[in-house]
């Protein structure tokens, strides 16, 4: 792989306070979870205005201050129900709750299910569990969910084998449906592991649709047997707001034995064994004639994807020449092998109509979504290089990372930032590549504010 000169952020002081303000926020949620809280509270401890607080929870959370007050005490809540003998109302007013009939609806927003119904048939309770907040190397902003508790469990036992499943198109789920469907998959995600694997083995989200199963004392096969089992499921949908949804995960198994492992290495462990897992994962789309129209591949040498597009011709859209190809329907083949060992997990998913559009002399192509009844759904804006055109009505292109996607109600959401930059720190790309990404992007996002004039 071509490797330029690292990247080092030199001013990175802003990201800095949000991590002391939004750790101290966290910490202070934490200390009062058995009271009742307001963000005039939360604000006063970190120091800061209630007003820039809140959207400094919304900017990184993607929902409210007081939202994730209430889906910790509700998580903790949970944890409570299931390993007391304490009644719904004791738990509600133990969390600071006004009353059980709050409490209860509050559960219900979450689970989806009445406390009642959970406390028979759930032993998951980690859905919120507490967050970690760190300025990476790259100078990306993340966060993480505390560990500690799986930490303790594979420091008690000399060996553990851990599997770690991650969702498919999460998202894209959330860019398609909102932010609130890409909860609901994790919620159904981790209720389709509490099927398959049972109760005794223990549950935790890494982040928002990574988890990671100890199955104890298990060994590898048998671990890879059980992991097969929750992939067979892949395909499955569930229902949001009237929409099925395919969900779908891909997963790594690891062995960890006991050291003193700290919450961070632990992460950094199994977040590695998910990407490693995420190269076994592969797909082809196939038209209606059974051609593969549009083919993405990754490209081990640069690390970036490759793609390739048949059947495209000249077209002229609002006076922009360029190439074009239209999908009628397109289903999507994946695959995925746990190991070198085992037989590739099938499945399909199907996607609505869609135009490609490669205007001349661009760094960038357009892929407009349609629904059922020919109406634009939405625009995906992919910057690309290295674009050209083959024999047999065939284009070849090169990915680079950053997407723009511009929905018919309005919405434009810039995805895949932070994976430019590590590609930037990794040498994946030169500078001078990445600011021409980044002034590409500006360029769209400008021609998306002209098009609503």
């Amino acid at each position: 792989m071509k490797s330029y000169e690292k990247y080092i952020p030199l001013n990175q002081e802003k990201q800095v306070d949000s991590y002391y303000i939004l750790n101290d926020a966290v910490q202070y949620v934490e200390d009062h979870i058995k009271e009742t809280i307001s963000a005039e509270e939360i604000a006063a401890a970190c120091n800061y205005s209630v007003s820039n607080l809140k959207y400094l929870f919304h900017k990184v959370f993607q929902y409210g201050m007081m939202e994730y007050v209430n889906r910790r005490k509700i998580s903790e809540a949970a944890c409570r129900l299931i390993k007391t003998q304490e009644s719904v109302c004791q738990v509600a007013f133990y969390y600071g709750f006004s009353s059980q009939e709050v409490f209860t609806r509050a559960f219900y927003k979450i689970w989806q299910e009445t406390p009642g119904v959970y406390r028979k048939k759930r032993h998951f309770f980690g859905l919120y569990p507490r967050q970690e907040f760190i300025c990476d190397e790259c100078g990306v902003f993340r966060r993480r969910y505390d560990l500690t508790g799986l930490a303790e469990e594979l420091n008690a036992r000399d060996c553990s084998a851990v599997v770690c499943f991650d969702i498919v198109g999460i998202r894209f789920i959330k860019t398609c449906y909102g932010k609130d469907a890409g909860e609901a998959a994790a919620l159904h995600a981790l209720q389709r592991l509490e099927e398959f694997l049972g109760g005794d083995c223990s549950i935790y989200r890494l982040a928002g649709d990574k988890f990671a199963v100890n199955l104890g004392g298990a060994g590898y096969y048998s671990a890879r047997n059980e992991t097969l089992k929750v992939l067979e499921a892949n395909g499955t949908s569930f229902t949001f707001k009237g929409n099925e949804i395919s969900l779908s995960m891909f997963a790594g198994v690891c062995q960890i034995t006991a050291g003193a492992i700290t919450s961070k290495q632990l992460f950094d462990s199994l977040n590695f064994t998910i990407e490693t897992a995420h190269k076994r994962l592969f797909r082809s789309f196939t038209g209606p004639d059974g051609f593969q129209t549009l083919k993405l591949r990754c490209d081990d040498a640069s690390g970036l994807y490759k793609g390739e597009v048949s059947h495209v011709y000249r077209e002229s859209h609002m006076g922009i020449h360029g190439f074009a190809c239209r999908i009628p329907c397109e289903e999507t083949n994946y695959f995925f092998s746990v190991d070198d060992e085992t037989e590739p997990v099938r499945w399909k998913t199907s996607e609505n109509e869609y135009h490609l559009f490669f205007p001349d002399g661009e760094d960038w192509y357009r892929k407009t979504v349609f629904t059922s009844s020919k109406e634009v759904l939405r625009d995906h804006y992919y910057i690309i290089r290295n674009l050209h055109r083959q024999k047999d009505q065939c284009l070849t292109f090169t990915l680079l990372y950053l997407e723009i996607m511009c929905s018919a109600d309005g919405r434009v959401i810039t995805l895949n930032g932070g994976e430019l930059k590590e590609a930037l720190h990794e040498g994946i790309i030169s500078k001078k590549e990445y600011r021409k990404i980044v002034n590409t992007g500006k360029s769209i996002l400008n021609r998306i504010e002209k098009k609503r004039e």
